[in-house]
């Protein structure tokens, strides 16, 4: 390996947390409202990773069903200790901080369906271990209105915090000081934060302390790792970073970015905040991150080490035929989708609610993350087991509850059926019939590209589609940078099922 590309988990995989255990890395990313919470994947090389059963599942572990549009799972740490995973987030939408505990069963992680409550008042927690104590590091909402990062020590199996809480730093004066990790090194304590906010000021800042409870003292290149006056570069909105060691003790960096696309002077991020993976050099007093710079191609010439441990990068499509149930790529709003869902070979089967996508609610939406910039995303139907009565089926994409837009069959007064394009963006919603067709389409199509997005219905020969502006589903456009853009199937409806063979994301090969 002498180069790679970031980001290494593509798509919306924000505040990512890596923890190696044995032969495995294991990472978990923020997922806000969608359920199921907490994403879960695990590599051998860092490179290539494999997408497991996410971790929340149930309203035991976190209830989303009332949360608001980037709201729900907030950043997440992964740690092991003692032969248990523990993992440690806020659900923002019930405001709870708690720990979610699993052991290896085999090759699986068996999640506890109870989870450990810890009575603090922030964000973003981070947990560490040490002779027998445990410490909740985490954002702390003051009464000032002011932010710093704050530690408990808790009792493991209560959460009981029983010292604390203990202001550790109020950061280096960026804004929107969170995403407190420590660890130990050296001989002192490193605490990893993010300052400046989850947006074009993004950085990570770190301080060191010889005692856990401080006081702790700023690196002197504070920031060490950003891109916020390097407008030219691929990736921007850096920070939110993990530190963590390989298999064969070298350093790394695990952190947030995105790839924003540049369109006629403005810059649209429609896959949101993705997982990035940088080597680090800890021969000094503090870590030096890819020389400084977060670069989008990481050349490893002068990291001949940290080679050693990755294989070559691999950058797959998606294909789901459904014959061993359903992917954990997929996902839906709030709450589980079960009772309206089978799954069996070559054949997924979804029923209509009566709820939209803009419906703080559990609409029957199944959807998967766009990776990139240029992408497709298609389903193929069975139209014989589809049912369509009162209500419609198609495609959608969405980035919040204000911000969507989709293309349904629903039959008319007429024996035949309507091509419906919705488009809700904020308070304008624009809904029209398009097409009138004599048969349900076999295909529907979203074709995403850095400036539109194209929706498409295929009936026989015929291809009937409308385009979109891509900006009103970025996160410029909903001013948050939370979540990134959900394609899926989307039925309205109760008495209505749309019956899927095979479902497929692929790039789009740009011609030379």
């Amino acid at each position: 390996m002498k180069s790679y590309t970031n980001p290494i988990l593509r798509g919306m995989r924000p505040d990512p947390s890596i923890v190696r255990v044995k032969n495995y890395y294991y990472i978990v990313n923020s997922t806000f409202e969608y359920y199921p919470g907490i994403t879960l994947a695990r590599s051998s090389d860092l490179m290539n990773w494999e997408t497991l059963p996410s971790i929340a599942t149930d309203h035991s572990q976190a209830d989303l069903t009332k949360s608001k549009s980037n709201e729900g799972i907030f950043a997440v740490c992964i740690r092991y200790h003692e032969g248990k995973f523990y993992v440690i987030t806020t659900n923002f939408a019930e405001f709870k901080t708690f720990i979610i505990t699993g052991k290896l069963d085999n090759d699986k992680i068996i999640w506890d369906k109870q989870r450990i409550n810890i009575d603090v008042n922030g964000i973003d927690p981070d947990i560490f271990f040490e002779n027998g104590h445990t410490f909740v590091q985490y954002t702390g909402y003051l009464k000032s209105g002011q932010k710093a990062l704050q530690q408990v020590e808790i009792e493991l199996t209560s959460g009981k915090v029983i010292q604390g809480p203990k202001i550790l730093t109020y950061g280096t004066g960026g804004r929107d000081v969170e995403g407190p990790h420590i660890l130990k090194n050296k001989g002192y304590y490193y605490l990893l934060a993010a300052e400046g906010g989850t947006g074009l000021g993004h950085m990570i800042t770190i301080f060191r302390s010889k005692n856990i409870w401080g006081p702790f003292e700023s690196c002197p290149n504070n920031p060490i790792f950003t891109n916020r006056d390097r407008a030219d570069e691929p990736l921007q909105n850096i920070g939110h970073g993990d530190l963590f060691q390989d298999n064969n003790g070298n350093w790394w960096l695990t952190c947030l970015g995105t790839r924003p696309a540049n369109i006629n002077f403005k810059t649209f991020t429609n896959t949101g905040r993705e997982t990035m993976l940088y080597p680090v050099d800890w021969s000094g007093d503090w870590p030096v991150i890819n020389g400084g710079l977060p670069s989008q191609e990481v050349d490893l010439t002068k990291y001949p080490e940290h080679a050693k441990t990755l294989s070559e990068q691999k950058i797959s499509s998606f294909e789901d035929n459904f014959a061993n149930g359903l992917s954990p790529e997929w996902i839906s709003l709030r709450n589980s989708l079960k009772d309206r869902l089978t799954v069996k070979e070559n054949d997924l089967t979804l029923s209509g609610s009566n709820l939209t996508l803009s419906d703080i609610g559990t609409p029957s939406f199944l959807g998967i993350r766009q990776t990139e910039q240029d992408e497709t995303f298609k389903v193929n139907l069975n139209p014989k087991n589809c049912s369509l009565t009162d209500g419609q089926f198609g495609i959608a994409v969405t980035i919040d509850s204000d911000h969507f837009a989709s293309l349904t069959v629903q039959k008319n007064d007429h024996s035949t059926f309507d091509l419906i394009k919705t488009v809700h963006v904020l308070d304008l919603v624009v809904k029209e019939k398009i097409a009138e067709i004599n048969t349900l389409p076999s295909k529907f199509s979203l074709i995403n590209h850095p400036a539109t997005k194209e929706f498409v219905a295929e009936d026989n020969d015929q291809k009937l589609s409308f385009k979109v502006a891509a900006m009103h589903f970025s996160n410029e456009a909903i001013s948050a940078l939370n979540t990134g853009d959900i394609q899926g199937l989307y039925i309205i409806g109760k008495n209505t099922r749309m019956s899927v063979k095979r479902a497929k994301r692929f790039m789009i090969k740009k011609e030379k």
